[in-house]
């Protein structure tokens, strides 16, 4: 099937024999000059380069309206990614999206994750604590509503990046989140096992500190900043326990989703990418029964144009 290998890692789980490099560039002022991906350009993408502290990454834009920023998953900036970008470009917004990590136009997730074990800008994947690339991406995201005469923003984060959502919606010109599977922290014997050993407390915790958890939520609660988290059932990496936290924390200002079986996957994970593409693969369109990966695109949509139309700061 299409995206075994990307799966491989979700099932398998990785080893730590392999080794991989951060992406991540250190800001010099003898650092070579930006050179955007000519792939990303066919494809109808511009691109900057945005640093902020001591890190800078390449950040992909397209469309035009209301900005979301879009950060990609544990696999990589892949094409799945850019299928996602495009359908929200298609919808009227004009999407960020920075590489943060591993090769343009690439699906490696055991290659990324271990690099991301040893990365100081990822504060090695460790819980209860946010990374310093978290300060890069609440920086990009007030740079975008400043620029944009103070504009309201969207944030979208999946997978590995999906908790980075609650840092960036404590900057005031952001005012819509989507928390999409948050999978970290990982249980590998969770996965193996196919959730019969390995539960504990890692399943409701997250890459992110509680200081600004609470910070976060103290926002939303004040200015009405909304929350979408959503996730699939069966999902043995983004946890029940894990989303059902934030939308208790977050209270009435989190909205949480939680859907049955694509349809691609005895254990599903990614909802708006990889999933979304497979069931393009063999699900029939009925507009009666829609594949759960075509609503949860449909809410997204609709929540962003909701929080984000026809309103000013």
């Amino acid at each position: 099937m299409v995206h075994e290998s990307r799966r491989a890692f979700m099932k398998i789980a990785a080893s730590s024999t392999i080794a991989a490099a951060s992406q991540t560039r250190a800001t010099s002022s003898c650092a070579a000059p930006f050179t955007p991906d000519p792939r990303m350009k066919d494809l109808g993408f511009r691109a900057y380069n945005f640093n902020h502290g001591a890190y800078e990454h390449a950040v992909y834009v397209k469309g035009t309206g209301h900005v979301v920023i879009v950060m990609h998953e544990l696999p990589g900036f892949d094409k799945s990614t850019v299928n996602f970008l495009d359908r929200l470009v298609e919808h009227g917004f004009c999407v960020h999206a920075p590489l943060l990590f591993g090769p343009m136009l690439s699906s490696d997730s055991v290659g990324n994750y271990i690099g991301l074990c040893i990365s100081r800008e990822f504060a090695y994947l460790k819980s209860n604590r946010s990374a310093p690339v978290c300060d890069w991406l609440r920086a990009l995201a007030r740079s975008l509503s400043e620029q944009n005469d103070n504009a309201r923003i969207g944030v979208i984060g999946m997978c590995l990046t999906g908790a980075f959502v609650i840092p960036m919606v404590i900057e005031p010109g952001t005012h819509a989140g989507v928390i999409s599977q948050p999978a970290i922290p990982i249980s590998f014997r969770y996965v193996l096992s196919k959730a019969t050993q390995g539960e504990g407390p890692w399943m409701q915790e997250m890459n992110i500190s509680d200081e600004d958890i609470e910070t976060a939520a103290r926002r939303c609660a004040r200015d009405g900043v909304p929350i979408l988290v959503q996730r699939f059932t069966n999902d043995l990496i983004s946890t029940h326990e894990r989303v059902e936290r934030i939308r208790k924390i977050f209270g009435s200002t989190a909205t949480l989703y939680e859907y049955d079986d694509p349809g691609s996957d005895d254990f599903p994970h990614a909802v708006l990418t990889t999933e979304f593409d497979d069931a393009c693969e063999y699900d029939v369109v009925d507009h009666e029964r829609p594949n759960p990966t075509r609503i949860a695109l449909q809410r997204v949509v609709a929540f962003l144009h909701e929080n984000l139309d026809a309103r000013s700061s």
